[in-house]
């Protein structure tokens, strides 16, 4: 198999990881007026409790097997059996997961009520489990994972302008959504075979997978009930309307969090491959890591900050707007989340460390539970936010106590890490300044973007960043090249 570009693939799994946001995105001013209230209301909450069994029948399989796979991905025989023994326990989690559903329809009059929404959006589970989608991830085949992607989301897209008119087309908004994060899957039945043939085993070896997918099972548990209990507490302290204005700004919280995410991603497979092979080199293309992922988070962080009004007037419009604080606020989150997801996945997870992930998690679940009761019916959706920032920094610094025995931060380059900071206090200076000299919305956000890259890029070139050096080096030789 051919050497894929780390840089390549950041960039195309950036692309798919902005789609994932962008689609509701884009379709909530649309959907929100189209359904109504009330119809946006049934979709959101049966979404939430279908989200509770998608998770429950995806085991943790996908991070464990991108893990594992990645090391032996090169021994075709062994890999084969590795990928057919995950996705038999996958198949099975599955199954439970729907027993367990209807189960709930039978206790529960209110779940009831909303099961044709719950049955249509707890479909992913399936398309999930068959599409196997990690066995792209551990070939790297993020080109692929991108195409295919974007072009189910793009006709789900026009099929939804189509189809949903009212407050009648829930159940149609529901399976459209559905199809648009998980329709591709289904392309994944006969295009995974090119890497490995799997098949339904009893042979599960569940004594090997079984305790790590459980380990990884409830640390997604955790991150899902300290990620979401501030918009579902939320709900009890504050109208739908607050509710919708935090949640619409937690979306674009979520968009350039997943947009920086995607370089750790990416690297999963090419850091547990390369941990086997070179230890140096594991340490090497850490740092390399760490250094993208903060010359990205800093410029980002401030911007979203800086232009958090103008951001949510153009993607929301007047009725958003005061969400302003509450994204200023969870910008500061993006930069502990970031590091926190670094640790766990490019350092503890790749060590088999899925115990000391699930402590941290389990630690800022709590917390943030805890905080939320405290801040919540004090400050609103603003305390949400704020407990939000407590959480993921809870997070980081424990994950960075628990990774300190595999890589340390002395490792860093002290010079490039001030270059940045130096880099980015100027994008801030420039924020400030554009949005004293620029009133009209478009031109501000527009021109503050534009000198910020210039003025960002300019100075790490002054300041002698290593890894802008490197990129303004090879752009010059491709030049010349042509």
């Amino acid at each position: 198999m051919s050497k894929k570009s780390l840089k390549l693939n950041a960039v195309l799994n950036g692309i798919k990881q902005a789609c994932t946001i962008l689609f509701p995105l884009i379709t909530f001013p649309y959907i929100s007026r189209a359904l109504g209230n009330t119809g946006y209301g049934q979709y959101s909450w049966s979404r939430t409790i279908a989200n509770y069994f998608v998770l429950i029948a995806g085991l943790g399989v996908s991070t464990y097997a991108i893990r594992e796979g990645a090391k032996i991905r090169d021994k075709k025989e062994q890999v084969t059996q590795f990928c057919s023994e995950v996705f038999s326990i996958n198949v099975v989690s599955t199954l439970l997961s729907f027993l367990a559903m209807v189960g709930l329809f039978i206790v529960s009059t209110k779940v009831r009520s909303y099961s044709l929404f719950v049955l249509i959006q707890s479909s992913a589970m399936f398309l999930a489990t068959i599409g196997t989608d990690w066995i792209n991830n551990i070939y790297e085949d993020f080109f692929y994972i991108t195409i295919r992607y974007i072009l189910v989301q793009l006709v789900c897209l026009v099929l939804m302008f189509i189809f949903v008119r009212s407050s009648k087309d829930v159940a149609i908004y529901c399976l459209l959504a559905t199809l648009a994060s998980y329709g591709g899957n289904l392309l994944n039945i006969f295009y995974v075979r090119k890497y490995v043939k799997i098949k339904f085993t009893f042979h599960m070896n569940t004594k090997e997978h079984l305790l790590p997918l459980l380990i990884l099972f409830i640390n997604s548990v955790a991150i899902t009930i300290y990620v979401n209990s501030d918009i579902t507490m939320l709900g009890f302290y504050a109208s739908d309307k607050i509710v919708g204005i935090y949640s619409f700004a937690s979306n674009i919280y979520n968009l350039i969090k997943m947009l920086i995410n995607a370089i750790i991603v990416v690297a999963i497979p090419r850091v547990a491959y390369i941990l086997v092979k070179d230890r140096n080199q594991y340490n090497k293309i850490l740092s390399d890591i760490f250094m993208m992922l903060s010359t990205v988070l800093f410029p980002m962080a401030i911007g979203m900050a800086m232009l958090s009004r103008e951001i949510i007037e153009i993607a929301g419009g007047q009725q958003y707007v005061s969400g302003e604080s509450v994204l200023q606020v969870l910008s500061i989150a993006t930069i502990f989340a970031i590091y926190g997801s670094f640790y766990s996945s490019c350092v503890l997870i790749v060590h088999n460390e899925e115990k000391k992930c699930l402590i941290s998690t389990l630690i800022s679940a709590v917390s943030n539970i805890g905080l939320n009761f405290v801040l919540l019916p004090v400050l609103g959706m603003l305390g949400a936010a704020i407990t939000t920032i407590f959480a993921e920094f809870i997070n980081c610094l424990i994950q960075l106590y628990f990774s300190r025995n595999y890589y340390s931060l002395k490792n860093i380059s002290k010079k490039d890490m001030l270059s940045v900071i130096i880099s980015s206090v100027v994008v801030l200076i420039i924020c400030i300044i554009c949005r004293n000299v620029f009133f009209n919305l478009f031109e501000c956000v527009i021109f503050t973007i534009l000198f910020s890259v210039l003025g960002y890029a300019a100075m790490l070139i002054i300041t002698q960043n290593s890894m802008m050096k490197s990129f303004v080096t090879s752009f010059i030789k491709r030049i010349k090249h042509q």
